[in-house]
């Protein structure tokens, strides 16, 4: 069974789906942190203080380096410049997905934009982690083991030293000749755009490290927020009347004015059919009654205060009201201060309709009637 959660917004009772992306995001940030920067190949130097010219220690997971992507710990020479800061809207995202009661269209929106904003990198050169750029020689040979670089496992005869360009990571097989540590084959290439190092998979998935990216949690994220429905028990707090503008209310509120048990001659009994009301549910469509009344939706955020949520509210009932909200409600579907009753007498409500007086007939026409 569906979990799903209710919470108080201005005192409607909001039911909220249960939304997999978050678990999604959860995963894939689980995902990322647990590995670490060693694994990806990606420590820097510890002996050199941040913000020092040369490479410092990177964060110490997937995770925080994709935060901190562009805007610090830039590889020493690298051509992308920092400051950019587009991962700080990852902070801003889990505000969103994870912390927010609820979700607005207005957050929903900004959601998109950081969305476009993120597969946008893949347009540009200096922001794609596909194409971090290193150098290494155009053409080499192992030339016996090394003697000179502790670091070195071999001893590497350049046959061409015009700098070749490669992308992604600099694990290619040039350090794995070096170094003696296995080349990561997909993390890099000579071409744009073809690699897929972590911090790219971490972007957009599809590689050893990370399946799913965070656009793919994203964009199921938008669309599970604008799809499924939000439910609502609606506090009425302003101009219930409105509500007598929604096709399925009004209907009911019509059904209600035939049936002969809820009046006592003319006077409808308000509180019974105010107890009636606020047990239905109410479908709430996309017409109201009246060309150029409001959607049914907005009627109900504007009835209710509330703010626009992002998902559809499909149907939705009221919590108990009173008498008067009763009275205006019936008034605003007659829509005249005169209305004859199926048991035949006139409505009436106290300062709100008006009955007819009975006009005696003179005893002449008592006389010459049929």
């Amino acid at each position: 069974m569906t979990k799903k959660s209710k919470i108080d917004v201005n005192g409607s009772t909001v039911t909220l789906p249960d939304y997999n992306f978050k678990k999604q995001y959860n995963a894939w940030r689980n995902k990322l942190s647990g590995i670490s920067d060693k694994k990806i190949a990606s420590t820097g130097s510890p002996y050199v203080k941040e913000g020092g010219s040369k490479r410092g220690p990177y964060p110490e997971n997937l995770y925080l380096q994709l935060k901190e992507h562009v805007r610090k710990f830039l590889r020493a020479g690298s051509s992308n410049t920092g400051n950019d800061g587009l991962f700080e809207v990852l902070e801003e995202i889990e505000e969103l997905l994870l912390k927010r009661k609820y979700i607005t269209t207005d957050d929903l929106e900004k959601l998109e934009l950081y969305v476009d904003a993120i597969a946008k990198i893949k347009d540009n050169e200096k922001l794609n982690p596909r194409n971090t750029l290193f150098t290494r020689p155009t053409d080499w040979k192992i030339a016996g083991k090394s003697t000179t670089d502790s670091r070195a496992k071999n001893k590497i005869q350049i046959l061409d030293e015009k700098p070749q360009k490669i992308y992604g990571h600099y694990r290619d097989n040039f350090f794995e000749d070096k170094y003696g540590v296995p080349e990561k084959e997909k993390w890099w290439s000579t071409q744009l755009n073809t690699a897929n190092p972590p911090l790219a998979q971490a972007i957009f998935g599809k590689g050893d490290l990370v399946k799913v990216g965070l656009l793919e949690i994203l964009n199921k994220a938008i669309d599970e927020l604008g799809e499924k429905p939000i439910g609502i028990q609606l506090k009425v707090q302003r101009n219930a009347d409105s509500l007598a503008l929604i096709p399925s209310v009004r209907k009911q509120i019509f059904a209600l004015l035939k049936r002969t048990d809820l009046f006592s001659n003319g006077k409808p009994k308000l509180k019974q059919m105010a107890s009636i009301l606020s047990s239905m549910e109410f479908v709430v469509g996309d017409k109201s009654y009246g060309a150029r009344s409001a959607s049914p939706s907005r009627i109900i955020t504007f009835v209710g205060n509330l703010p626009e949520f992002a998902g559809p509210t499909e149907v939705f009932s009221l919590k108990p009201f009173g008498p008067n909200v009763m009275a205006n409600l019936i008034m605003k579907v007659i829509g005249r201060k005169t209305y004859k009753l199926k048991n035949g007498n006139y409505l009436d409500i106290k300062g709100k309709t008006e009955v007819p007086k009975e006009v005696k007939k003179s005893w002449m026409e008592l006389l010459w009637r049929d």
